[in-house]
């Protein structure tokens, strides 16, 4: 089974990375207009139907008197899907000592069902869970997910962002923007019209948290595997070689929700593109 929690450094920033469910899952159908056996190969997989591990996972930034949390998970919703962990953010806050009142902040890579679920605790009648936190989200996700008929997809945000309104604690961004001292979003559209990823940096380092730019690492090679669900392919694939040259640039530490923990490394430059070297 995979890992539920693990801490980390980034200069005098503390890291952890938290799971809200950690199933294996096939990306047999994940990926569009990409030739199943080349992606599998690309992936390191025997088959296009191999099951992977894929986490549901968020990201706690302590630095000083700042608390950021990355996303949110599946929220209650996660405890129905049976997976290792579903459901259990608070759960994994708890055992780091942390309680959700202490969060500062809450940064939505995007508004997708399984990264803002725990801003309402539906098991509490639909409080907020982080009732201090301001929540930052890009305006171009708010317009997207506000603006569409309600489905498996749009359903959380349009109970989310409301509450949020409400409680004064929405604030939307347009363009990069600093959080903290120590982080900052990276608008890197395609996914969703507002996806943001996240840099942190601390102590002369620096990380990346890719959001769904990157569901796998070796995406950071093959710019063209594209999930079905993006939005915009063409706007997915610039994000990806904006992150790796980003990354490259900074000798950052990169590391993804959906990717098991803790699995980190590095983008480096080659002839032929990128590689990715894990740390």
């Amino acid at each position: 089974m995979s890992r539920l929690l693990e801490t980390f450094r980034v200069g005098d920033a503390e890291i952890a990375a938290l799971s809200d469910g950690a199933p294996d899952r096939s990306m047999e159908t994940f990926f569009r207009e990409f030739d199943a056996e080349g992606w599998a190969q690309a992936l390191g997989l025997s088959s296009p139907s191999d099951p992977i591990p894929f986490n549901f996972g968020s990201f706690l930034i302590r630095s000083g008197a700042d608390m950021v949390l990355v996303d949110s998970g599946f929220g209650t919703a996660g405890r129905e899907t049976g997976a290792p962990g579903g459901g259990e953010l608070p759960q994994r806050m708890q055992e780091l000592g942390v309680g959700p009142t202490e969060v500062t902040a809450v940064v939505h890579t995007h508004l997708h069902p399984d990264h803002c679920g725990w801003d309402l605790d539906m098991a509490a009648e639909g409080q907020l869970s982080f009732s201090n936190a301001t929540v930052y989200v890009h305006e171009k996700d708010v317009e997207h997910f506000m603006g569409q008929e309600q489905s498996q997809f749009t359903r959380t945000a349009q109970r989310v962002v409301p509450a949020l309104r409400q409680a004064d604690r929405l604030s939307t961004v347009d363009g990069e923007k600093a959080v903290t001292p120590s982080v900052t979003m990276v608008p890197t559209p395609g996914h969703t019209p507002g996806h943001c990823s996240v840099l942190v940096a601390s102590g002369g380092e620096h990380l990346l948290i890719t959001g769904d730019v990157a569901h796998h690492p070796k995406q950071f090679e093959h710019h063209d595997l594209v999930p079905a669900v993006d939005v915009d392919p063409e706007a997915s694939v610039a994000s990806r070689a904006k992150l790796a040259a980003l990354a490259a640039d900074r000798n950052a530490l990169v590391t993804g929700g959906h990717w098991p923990i803790l699995t980190t490394g590095h983008v480096r430059r080659v002839e032929t593109g990128y590689v990715w070297e894990p740390a």
